[in-house]
């Protein structure tokens, strides 16, 4: 069974449309499948927006939150919640392509290997479709950078359109509430070795242009540039051992310029206090930056023992309720059977 997580804050507007949709694309798949809109704190009526489209239909689930915490809580809440083999995320439009979760699906069919999926426009046969400018060229470079900074030739970490197998990301205990845990979640499955692929889609926003500005107001750019600074700073710390190793080689190279110069200057008797003092400089900063580099490393490797005793004594199957302190599940009024 697949599990379709999709978080929704003040959506009442479009939530009957996109609820449409989705029962649209269960109605496709190959395999049961089950929804899990995640409301994070709605202040408007998308519960009753989303009940009312939902009618009788089973599949679907509804969870609130007490509180508008982010999508990353939203996500968090839907994989503690979630009872399928495969758990998908995903826009609840599902802008991401009709048939975006089928390809998911199909594609760790074909590579039993792979332990979780991304969609990317960033990969041939992907791209964007009425998206603004603006936006692209951030989700293009930023996703250039990360690339960098991460151990893997994932072209986007920044997304939330994902498949894994349930195993791989449920009882690990995620931290980040807000759109920083996609980089949380890309960092730790590297970081354990699970192998990540990559398909295909074009990420569309509605062709009509009031819809489109009405998107496109939900983030204002002080947010945008909260976010961008997040994401950099989280990619930062988290890929700091590609950049120590650069930077303790250039450091190796100066000691080496500045040692020689200095030593030579000292066999024609004419000493610099100046070489000198730079050479020392450079090896102390050399030392620490060597030092530290190390430390780092052993610390990874206990945060990634960490998250594997995590998840190895994870109770999958023990009761949900304890961990509802922040949430709670919607009554649509019908029986499910699963």
């Amino acid at each position: 069974m697949v599990s379709i997580i999709c978080p929704a804050f003040n959506e009442e507007a479009g939530i009957g449309g996109a609820v449409g949709q989705l029962r649209a694309c269960l109605d496709a798949l190959s395999v049961p499948a089950e929804v899990l809109i995640i409301n994070d704190g709605s202040t408007d009526r998308t519960v009753a927006a989303a009940a009312r489209a939902i009618g009788t239909d089973d599949r679907f689930r509804i969870f609130t939150h007490k509180a508008n915490f982010g999508r990353g809580r939203a996500m968090r809440t839907g994989f503690a919640e979630a009872g399928g083999d495969i758990i998908v995320t995903t826009e609840a439009d599902l802008s991401w392509g009709q048939d975006i979760v089928q390809v998911m699906l199909d594609a760790l069919d074909r590579h039993a290997g792979i332990d979780a999926v991304f969609a990317s426009p960033h990969v041939a046969g992907g791209g964007y479709r009425n998206v603004p400018w603006f936006r692209i060229v951030l989700s293009r470079w930023g996703n250039r950078l990360l690339r960098m900074l991460y151990p893997s030739s994932i072209s986007m970490t920044t997304g939330m359109t994902r498949a894994y197998r349930a195993w791989v990301i449920q009882g690990q205990r995620f931290a980040n509430d807000g759109k920083e845990l996609h980089l949380e979640i890309a960092h730790r499955l590297m970081s354990l070795g699970h192998r990540i692929g990559e398909v295909p889609a074009i990420l569309s926003w509605p062709a009509d242009s009031d819809e489109r500005k009405s998107r496109g107001g939900r983030t204002d750019w002080s947010k945008i540039r909260r976010l961008m600074a997040s994401h950099v700073a989280f990619g930062v710390l988290q890929g700091i051992g590609r950049i120590i190793v650069p930077t303790i080689a250039l450091l190796s190279a100066a000691i080496l310029v500045f040692g020689i110069w200095a030593i030579r200057n000292l066999l024609m008797h004419d000493v610099s206090i100046f070489l000198v003092m730079v050479t020392g400089l450079l090896l102390i900063l050399w030392v620490n930056l060597t030092v530290g580099y190390f430390l780092l490393g052993h610390v990874f490797h206990i945060e990634a023992d960490v998250w594997r005793l995590d998840q190895s004594l994870a109770d999958r199957d023990g009761p949900r309720t304890a961990r509802r302190h922040y949430y709670y599940e919607e009554s649509l009024g019908q029986a499910r059977v699963w």
